[in-house]
């Protein structure tokens, strides 16, 4: 039977110090909130967001009534976030939200939310979902703080997103209309018609809708579809194009 040969002592310690050294230096809040908040300020400025956030955790332990407490939470979402730890700074962020709802900056928590959704569209390019959570949040903040300081960057990233869905249910709909699937075709095509008007995504999807509603026979459907194309963009490539369905 084959075994494993004991570690040398020496070998031994350098692997604890490794695991050690990963797992990230441990700090003890102090006695004092106000100084352990000004701590965390001073690791976030010195972009040390790994440390801070594991501080800021145990402080939220050590002054669970401070006057700090919402402050810190907040310095916590943002460090999570640069930190890249964007599933923990979303639910940083929607605690926040729940715990503290009148709290004079929750705009902030609304935004660093949407962001958080934003940056795992990213890491997750074939699932829709933080996409549709992160125009949630968008649309709330802009629905709840018009005046915002966050506001512009919220629409814009609202309609990226939206942009996003809109490019994704197009690329599913010519999936279906290249396998000859035109019903299906045509309601991803519509879906960007209803709900993603502003999005680049609908010069192509009004030409593959006419193309979809003439595949299946309904050549009234397809005329209006490739009318209302060249009305609305006259100078786009697909309006030349769907000038075979008028």
């Amino acid at each position: 039977m084959k075994y494993l040969a004991p570690l040398s002592t020496f070998a031994f310690a350098l692997i604890i110090t490794l695991l050690s050294g990963c797992s990230g230096e441990a700090i003890s809040p102090s006695d004092s909130a106000k100084a352990d908040y000004e701590r965390a300020q001073e690791m976030i400025n010195d972009h040390n967001y790994g440390k801070a956030n594991r501080f800021l955790e145990r402080f939220a332990s050590k002054h669970p009534y401070s006057q700090h407490i919402a402050q810190a939470e907040l310095l916590r979402i943002y460090a999570a976030y640069k930190d890249g730890e964007f599933i923990l700074s979303e639910t940083l962020a929607s605690r926040f939200i729940t715990r503290h709802p009148r709290y004079p900056n929750l705009s902030y928590a609304h935004y660093m939310l949407g962001m958080s959704y934003v940056k795992q569209t990213v890491e997750s390019q074939r699932n829709p979902l933080p996409t549709q959570h992160a125009i949630q949040a968008f649309e709330k903040l802009l629905k709840l703080y018009p005046h915002s300081e966050y506001a512009h960057e919220a629409a814009v990233h609202l309609q990226n997103m939206k942009n996003k869905l809109a490019e994704h249910e197009l690329a599913v709909g010519k999936y279906y209309f290249e396998h000859d699937r035109f019903v299906a075709a045509t309601n991803r095509f519509q879906m960007i018609l209803k709900k993603y008007q502003t999005s680049p995504a609908i010069e192509e999807a009004l030409y593959y809708l006419s193309a979809s509603f003439s595949a299946l026979k309904l050549t009234d459907s397809a005329r209006d579809a490739a009318i209302l194309l060249r009305h609305n963009y006259p100078k786009s490539d697909w309006s030349e194009k769907a000038a075979a369905f008028l």
